[in-house]
């Protein structure tokens, strides 16, 4: 059995490109329910390239980090498969997570299933290994590092998916990113390398392993980069009521400018009257079209990065506006801001829960939505409420 060293750099370099990996797929899929379908699978399918890619990527470099007495190969079909398995089966998993009503069942599933992938990859990786190498497994090896990655994998999926927020996203990348890692590391320490009897030459490898390794790392992030920006709308929507306009030089409702037709539904309501004020309405986006919401039907608007998300008794829309921008503009007067995250609409508050330090309030009727309350807004929620 030949002894194995690992280099520190190395292994550190294979971990910091799994958890990037990990944040920019679950980056790449939050807010998918407001895009059209046709947006939504590309967006899949680039999370899917950058977890699995990524993935694939780490368990290079953490073999790359490996010093054995002997020269190793890797067979080239069975290490492009080890990628293309990953990339597949961890799509799989997000498919489930963003093609129907996500629940608690369909998070333990997507969280199996990119266990499951990560465990694959992993060990046709492994299968990859080819002359003066014989490798060899540990039962328990196998179990113990499936189990994490099954476990770990479904943790970082409830936790990135429970609550969207930039800071739970990270927090699940990182979760995920040390779950692949730890997958990886606990299955090398039931594996162990013999020396082959019978010698094959190989040739001495033209690149160094840190240089090669290295390389992958800048590929993988100038690639994970990529699929962010790409992930960025370049252009404003086309007809958002600008913030700072005022009700006198918002273009009337019943009018239409020289050379434009008027998109049916957006002008008038569905009664055929003039829709409201400018004012007292927030935009969205829905199948490729921008839309506009009076505020009386909004319970509350939720910071979603440079986005917000408008949370309707039914529904949680995209809205191209910011949160700071929806504060400076006029329809902001209808609503309360109780956390930095939040606006809500205190007509339709329900009712307020303490949790130890932490202040609640509840919205809506169909599906009562739970709000925090910051302690530096919580006296003015209740002044407002009466309470």
């Amino acid at each position: 059995m030949a002894e194995v060293y690992y280099s520190p750099f190395l292994v550190g370099a294979s971990v910091l490109v799994a958890i990037m990996a990990a944040f920019t797929c679950l980056r790449l899929t939050s807010g998918l329910r407001n895009l059209t379908l046709a947006r939504r699978k590309v967006r899949i399918a680039q999370a899917s390239i950058a977890l699995g890619g990524g993935i694939w990527s780490m368990h290079f470099i953490g073999m790359l980090a490996v010093t054995l007495p002997f020269v190793v190969t890797y067979d080239p079909l069975l290490t492009l498969s080890s990628m293309l398995l990953a990339i597949l089966i961890t799509g799989c998993g997000l498919l489930l997570l963003h093609f129907g009503e996500r629940t608690n069942m369909r998070i333990l599933l997507a969280g199996t299933l990119t266990g499951i992938g990560i465990a694959a990859m992993h060990y046709t990786g492994m299968a990859a290994i080819s002359a003066n190498c014989i490798v060899e497994y540990r039962p328990a090896g196998i179990a113990l590092s499936v189990l994490i990655s099954i476990a770990a994998s479904t943790l970082a999926m409830w936790l990135a998916y429970s609550t969207r927020s930039l800071l739970r996203t990270a927090i699940g990348a990182v979760v995920l990113g040390l779950a692949v890692s730890a997958m990886h590391y606990v299955a090398m320490l039931g594996t162990t390398f013999t020396q082959a009897t019978d010698l094959v030459a190989q040739p001495v490898p033209s690149l160094d392993p840190q240089v090669l390794a290295i390389s992958v790392t800048l590929t993988a992030f100038v690639i994970c980069g990529l699929f962010l920006l790409l992930a960025m709308p370049m252009e404003q929507p086309a007809n958002p009521v600008p913030a700072e306009q005022t009700p006198a030089e918002a273009p009337d409702a019943g009018s239409v400018a020289p050379g434009r037709v008027r998109a049916p539904g957006l002008a008038l309501s569905r009664a055929g009257t003039e829709a409201p004020p400018a004012r007292n309405r927030i935009p969205y986006e829905k199948e490729g079209t921008v839309r506009f919401m009076t505020t009386d039907r909004i319970l509350a608007i939720e910071s979603d990065g440079h986005y917000t998300k408008i949370r309707t008794d039914d529904a949680a829309l995209f809205c191209p506006w910011s949160l700071s921008r929806v504060e400076k503009s006029p329809p902001a007067e209808k609503f309360l801001k109780t956390h930095r995250r939040f606006l809500v609409n205190p007509a339709h508050i329900n009712g307020l829960k303490k949790v130890g330090d932490q202040l609640f309030c509840y919205v809506g009727k169909a599906t009562e939505l739970e709000v925090p309350v910051s302690r530096a807004r919580a006296k003015d929620l209740r002044n407002t409420l009466g309470v």
